[in-house]
């Protein structure tokens, strides 16, 4: 018998330890997240898979990857310094403008970050309590009582996930420069950075969501002031960059995806094709007709567009002052995962079937997208 695990082990590889698959269908498999960077568009997506166009996406480079996880998006505060995240708590970091890709965390670092802050939040409900104790308020001692069983219950979850080694995905990224970011993912992993990733912490006490629910992404909606929305129609808002978080009466209970802002004019968007529309900065939401009734994932705003992409071909675009919606099927049927514009004004969406290239005004455009040959 010992024979076969050996070799069933041997064939197992990591992950987190294989690098990416030099592939010629890198564009044709797929992708869960786009971005520009000045000129250059980069993609990520299963397997590890990045890829890089600088011809508004008619050509794409695959980069060298350490990990073949999923990557389930891509963000970059300037053209050099850009981070990927995705399964098995995986965040990458690239320095030259998406073609190479290093490490910086794994699940088991964030494993191992919950468990640190968990014993801490455990810590301070034991001083806590002592103190109440001592003062003789026995609503007080009940408090905190209550919040000691809690941060045990906590500790003894996150010492769990560490030995059992599940390790959850993130599912958004979002850096302010190239030192401040953070990662938020499944069951409200919210990890911040103020380091360019050399260190990553767990910084989930910030935000007000007990039950650990999905944080689905992170969006900018002001100079200072950051989104995090997820299941359950969760909304939470930051005015500080992230030090401090509220969380805001939301106009919908399902799972939402994303917001974008362009001004004071905001879009929110999740589940069966709800979209949300705020022209105060996110205060009031009245809910929009678009005429789809698809799951909407992702949104970009662009000089003469919003575009809101999602399940089985489904674009819904809008004017420049975000209103106005026209949904549009792709044909094909495809779902998308995300969209970014092209320097030249169109749009790269990218989803289950790869890249596709969309004229807001005209509609697909038909032509072969190609790999490049890269120096992998």
């Amino acid at each position: 018998g010992l024979f076969i695990t050996g070799a069933a082990i041997a064939a197992w590889q990591d992950p987190l330890q294989t690098p990416a698959m030099a592939t010629q269908k890198a564009h044709q498999t797929l992708l869960l997240d786009v971005i520009r960077v000045n000129q250059r568009l980069v993609a990520v997506g299963g397997h590890g898979n990045i890829i890089y166009s600088d011809n508004n996406g008619e050509t794409w480079v695959q980069a060298s990857v350490p990990v073949s996880v999923t990557l389930t998006a891509v963000y970059f505060p300037s053209g050099d310094f850009g981070w990927a995240v995705g399964h098995d708590g995986i965040i990458l970091h690239s320095s030259d403008g998406g073609k190479t890709w290093s490490k910086q965390f794994d699940g088991y670092m964030a494993n191992d970050a919950i468990v640190a802050g968990a014993e801490q939040k455990k810590e301070y409900a034991m001083a806590r309590l002592e103190e109440a104790e001592d003062s003789g308020d026995d609503i007080a001692v009940e408090d905190a009582e209550v919040a000691l069983e809690d941060a045990t219950f906590g500790l003894e979850d996150a010492m769990y996930d560490q030995e059992t080694g599940s390790t959850k995905p993130f599912l958004d990224v979002w850096f302010y420069d190239a030192k401040r970011g953070f990662a938020v993912g499944a069951y409200g992993m919210f990890f911040y950075t103020s380091d360019g990733g050399e260190s990553w912490s767990d910084a989930s006490a910030r935000l007000n969501n007990p039950q650990r629910l999905h944080i689905n992404a992170i969006a900018p909606v002001g100079p200072q002031s950051l989104v995090v929305v997820g299941e359950m129609g969760m909304i939470l808002r930051s005015d500080d960059l992230g030090e401090s978080w509220t969380l805001q009466e939301s106009p919908y209970d399902g799972s939402l995806f994303g917001v974008v802002a362009k001004g004071d004019t905001q879009l929110l968007f999740g589940l069966r094709g709800h979209v949300y529309q705020s022209l105060d900065g996110g205060v009031v939401w009245d809910e929009m007709d678009t005429g789809s009734e698809q799951t909407v994932l992702s949104g970009v705003v662009a000089q003469e567009h919003t575009l809101l992409v999602g399940n089985a071909g489904s674009v819904v675009v809008f004017d420049e002052s975000m209103s106005a919606p026209k949904a549009t099927t792709v044909e094909g049927r495809k779902g998308y995962a995300a969209a970014a514009e092209t320097s030249d004004g169109k749009f790269v969406l990218v989803g289950e079937a790869g890249v596709m290239r969309l004229d807001a005004n005209a509609g697909l455009i038909h032509q072969t997208i190609t790999m490049a040959a890269g120096d992998l």
